[in-house]
């Protein structure tokens, strides 16, 4: 999805991209093909990726949260079944120290960050774990 003030409503990727398993767009065109890193660009080039030791690549499909409802975000999360086999305390371990997520709150240029600040949502997962994972559902 390409989402942020500069694009307006939340939508579908322009080329209509669906990458596959490798989640690099190899299985139909590689990212690389139109998205140049910081690396080549810089920080303010649009649509550049970050550039980071491991490959730049779209989240996992199960991150694809786009429409979903809380109570969804929700359960998903605290099943280690659809969230990589993580406990809480490897979600926030996770959050604290995967380079390519922590792109998301400083992402160069004119981007716009994530909302909050990284360190709040690792404390927020935290407290979340420590409460017993509550959903609205619940």
């Amino acid at each position: 999805m390409w989402s942020g003030p500069s694009y307006g409503d939340p939508r579908p990727h322009g080329m209509m991209i669906r990458a596959g398993e490798s989640r690099i767009g190899a299985e139909t065109i590689p990212c690389r093909t139109c998205h140049v890193t910081n690396e080549t660009g810089g920080q303010d080039t649009p649509h550049a990726a970050p550039q980071v030791a491991d490959a730049w690549r779209l989240a996992p499909v199960e991150a694809d949260w786009f429409g979903r409802s809380s109570d969804f975000i929700c359960a998903q999360l605290r099943d280690p079944g659809r969230n990589g086999g993580r406990t809480i305390a490897e979600l926030a371990a996770h959050l604290d120290h995967d380079v390519i997520l922590h792109w998301a709150w400083e992402p160069g240029g004119t981007r716009e960050s994530a909302p909050y600040d990284l360190e709040s949502h690792i404390a927020d997962l935290r407290l979340w774990g420590a409460a017993g994972q509550p959903c609205a559902f619940d």
